[in-house]
């Protein structure tokens, strides 16, 4: 059985938006990651966070607050098969 992996998205239009952004949630203890964004999402940087589901109220919060609007993508990976779907 292959693995299946589902994590989430925050996606940008500049850089300088997803480094402020990291640096927010990591301040905050959300394990976050900076990714190249799939080619099957377009019109951003190239970059993306990767964070958890888990995590997902958390960082609404700490983005509404702090008025950050990013797209947030759901991203559910079974082998070389990505479904990916927008909050």
């Amino acid at each position: 059985m292959m693995k299946e992996e589902i994590f989430l998205l925050l996606v940008a239009e500049s850089t300088h938006l997803i480094i402020k952004t990291e640096t927010l949630l990591k301040e905050n203890e959300i394990s976050v990651r900076i990714i190249p964004l799939p080619t099957e999402i377009s019109g951003s940087c190239g970059l993306s966070i990767k964070f958890e589901i888990k995590d997902l109220e958390i960082v609404k919060e700490l983005l509404t607050s702090n008025k950050i609007l990013l797209e947030i993508y759901k991203i559910k990976k079974s082998g070389i098969k990505k479904v990916i779907d927008k909050i």
